[in-house]
Formats: C-alpha cells, structure tokens, sequence
C-alpha cells in the first residue's frame, strides 16, 4: 500500500481545550430556566395535539369526505416549512423587547386569540349534526400550527442563549418532552 506524499493528518490536541467541553452537565442554577423551556415547547404542543385530535374526530365523522381530510391535512405543513421564515425570526426583532421575547409575546397571544375564537363558534365549525365547516377549521388550524411553528424558532434559539453552555443538551429533552405534553 503507497502512502500519499501530500496527504498528512494532525491529532494534536490544543492546550487551550474549552473548558466547557469537559465539564459535566449539571442542572445546578438552570432549574428555572429547564422549567420555562419546557412550559413553552408545552404550550406549544397544544395546537400540534388538538390539530391531531381534529383529524382523527374528523375520520369518524361519516360525512366527511376524503377530499374534506385531504384539505385538513394541509394544517400539518406549517411545521414542515418553518425553515423558509426562520432566517427573518432570527433577523427581525424589535431591540426594546428583545430577539426572542419580540416574537414569543405577539405569538403566544395570537394563539390564544384563534383559541377563544375557535372555542367560542365550535358549535357552527363541528355541528353535532351536519358537515364540520373543514375550510374554516383548516384556517384556524394552520393558523394556530404556523404560530406554533414560529414559537419553536424563537424557543429553540433561546434554548441556545438561556441554558448554560454545558446544559444546552437538556433544550432537546425539554422540546420533545414539552411538545408530548402539550399534544396529549
């Protein structure tokens, strides 16, 4: 076997290693923070599970067609697509409130918003009897899920920021234990 002349590999290892690299992950001082991360990935599993649950009661209704569930199922993409607005919730922000809180706020009231609307006319969008109104519960539903979609960026990048350095490994435990919650 003929050794390549110009090809050399270096494993030496700097003697200014990051001391963060080595350092175990300790919750110690973070508590508050693992909390709030995990209260907002669960908050925003509320909408995730409630679409969910809207497709499934949908499927038992007997008047509902495949094309009405085809249309519905358009309320999932939203989390799908997030990365083609991502760069403008990481770039856009208003300085007074902050990179992150510029867009939880606004978001998280939105949310609330299509909740209490969504609550209040229930009765003309999934009658006991008759054709659910799949065009408006879509509406609501994308609506609610690219809110949703949106807080994860903001959440995610704040995880980043919020957690110490050698606990920012815990901002994945707090995103898929939140989001099950929320969605159940």
């Amino acid at each position: 076997m003929k050794k390549s002349p110009g090809l050399r590999v270096d494993l030496e290892i700097p003697e200014n290693v990051n001391d963060v690299a080595l350092t175990k992950t300790n919750l110690k001082g973070d508590w508050i923070n693992f909390f709030l991360l995990l209260l907002l990935y669960t908050m925003q599993g509320l909408p995730l599970g409630i679409s969910g649950a809207m497709s499934i009661l949908l499927q038992s209704k007997k008047n509902v067609t495949y094309n009405d569930q085809a249309v519905y199922s358009i309320t999932k993409w939203p989390f799908s697509l997030k990365l083609l607005w991502a760069p403008l919730v990481d770039a856009l922000y208003v300085q007074k409130f902050g990179r992150r809180k510029s867009w939880l706020m606004p978001v998280q009231y939105l949310i609330g918003i299509l909740f209490m609307y969504a609550a209040s006319d229930i009765d003309n969008l999934l009658p006991e009897t008759g054709k659910p109104n799949i065009k408006m519960l879509s509406y609501i539903f994308i609506m609610m899920n690219f809110l949703a979609a949106t807080q994860d960026i903001v959440v995610d990048g704040w995880a980043l920021t919020i957690l110490k350095r050698n606990n920012v490994g815990y901002a994945s435990t707090c995103n898929a234990s939140g989001q099950t919650i929320g969605s159940m």
